[in-house]
């Protein structure tokens, strides 16, 4: 079977000429625009004091089974029919039609199948952006989902600069992408500032023949899909090449525009965020800087344990959120020290017992100071805990090992670290091979192995910049 039959199964089509061989008493055969016999039907098995001859055993006309206007196959039956021309046609009427509600269904089962499957991505990229607040991830998750139902060669999104009128690659997915992440572009000026001003899904069949615009890997087949949001560009989706050599679809385009301004807004949300984060970070470090000159010898203290401390978590592995948390802890970590005399803080000598109890106060007063606000509900544990010493003989609760938050076990590590380096009223700051050397000494006293050890890591590999 070819053509129009190809979409009917075969035991269908079987199953209805026996119906209708029954209904009217007669072998029929269905054969094929050649005249190849696809199945016989012999009414005698159902009727038998009816027909008793099989369609082989006598003379048969045949009559044609149209679908639409065009021939797709014939119906024989015998040839004593050719005096009822009603009684054939009726057979080929309802044949006929059978083939029209199958395809119909066929083309149903397929719209249906179509639409689930563009509802389930839909579904899937908007749960998956729904909460997330990190520009590389969403642009990863989107690249993902979308090259799951492009399938394209390769895939990137680039992000747009207000300041500098230029697209970006953020991220890139494919056979090129490390030459795709490495790509940027004018966003007011040619071909991509066209796209951007139309605002909607662009395919460009052969880029090398049909456009000015080149890309730094070979592409043929491209597809264009602006970020807007508010009418505003935040970037561009570029779709490259089908690995089934296919074009790109008008089902295609319309998807894509569909995701666009969910995409769109998601990265915006992100990028407010960032901006929102990175506003608030500026101002605690400037108010930690403020506790920081209270003491010219720990000016700065603050700020380089906070770098020390994002370089461990990125050593580690954290995410970006959990980092930034981190990063702000370790800004305030000494915000206690408010409460401290002057005097006990700047003694150029060695502290008496009663002035060291009045300093180990300060940890536990940080976050008594900071607890009134909600947000801070996370940090104001690693600021409390960030003396806490690995084997439990810290303060103030003499906590120990994994009991201790990891994000005060990486504080911990960068404070001494600093405090070790620094100058004082009562030394000088130590060369940093010696104080890694102190700080061996101290493995699993006061500081946690596995951390110390990815900080040694990041000292020796000139990853951390003092």
């Amino acid at each position: 079977m070819n053509g129009t039959l190809d979409t009917v199964a075969g035991e269908k089509l079987e199953l209805i000429v026996k119906t209708l061989s029954g209904k009217f008493n007669v072998p029929l055969a269905f054969l094929d625009i050649n005249d190849k016999v696809l199945f016989n039907i012999n009414a005698e098995s159902t009727h038998p004091a009816n027909c008793t001859q099989s369609l082989r055993q006598t003379a048969s006309r045949t009559v044609p089974i149209r679908f639409m206007t065009d021939v797709i196959g014939k119906l024989a039956v015998p040839a004593t029919f050719q005096k009822d021309e009603q009684v054939a046609s009726a057979i080929a009427y309802c044949l006929e039609n059978f083939l029209k509600f199958e395809t119909e269904i066929e083309d149903l089962s397929s719209e249906i199948v179509r639409v689930y499957e563009e509802l389930s991505l839909m579904y899937s990229l908007s749960s998956k952006l729904g909460s997330e607040m990190d520009v590389d991830a969403i642009c990863r998750r989107v690249l993902e989902e979308t090259g799951k139902f492009l399938s394209p060669a390769n895939i990137s999104i680039m992000l747009h600069d207000a300041h500098s009128n230029r697209l970006t690659a953020k991220f890139s997915m494919g056979k090129d992408a490390d030459i795709a992440c490495s790509f940027t572009a004018e966003s007011n000026t040619g071909f991509l500032g066209d796209v951007l001003q139309q605002g909607h899904p662009v395919t460009v069949c052969d880029i090398e023949r049909d456009c000015s615009f080149r890309l730094p890997y070979p592409a043929k087949s491209v597809l264009f899909v602006p970020l807007m949001s508010d009418d505003r560009p935040i970037g561009l989706l570029l779709a490259c090449d089908k690995l089934s050599g296919e074009e790109f679809w008008s089902r295609e385009l319309k998807l894509m525009g569909m995701f666009a301004s969910e995409i769109a807004a998601s990265i915006r949300k992100a990028q407010l965020y960032e901006e929102i984060s990175k506003m608030f970070i500026c101002t605690v470090e400037a108010f930690a800087s403020a506790i920081d000159a209270k003491d010219p010898y720990t000016y700065g203290h603050s700020r380089r344990v906070a770098r020390i401390s994002v370089a461990i978590c990125d050593e580690l592995g954290m995410p970006k959120t959990s980092t930034r948390l981190v990063e702000l802890a370790a800004f305030l970590h000494d915000i206690g020290k408010i409460g401290t005399p002057e005097s006990i803080l700047h003694k150029p000598g060695a502290l008496q017992p009663d002035e060291f109890e009045k300093i180990k106060e300060h940890p536990a007063k940080g976050a008594e100071i900071l607890s009134n606000i909600g947000e801070f509900s996370e940090i104001i544990k690693w600021i409390k805990h960030h003396h806490e010493w690995y084997d439990g003989n810290g303060y103030p609760d003499q906590i120990a090992a994994e009991d201790i938050p990891i994000e005060a076990r990486i504080i911990t590590i960068a404070d001494a670290f600093d405090a070790m380096t620094s100058d004082r009223p009562y030394r000088k700051g130590m060369p940093h091979p010696e104080v890694i050397k102190i700080m061996e000494g101290f493995t699993r006293s006061q500081f946690d192995p596995d951390i110390l050890t990815a900080f040694k890591r990041l000292m020796e590999e000139g990853k951390i910049n003092l």
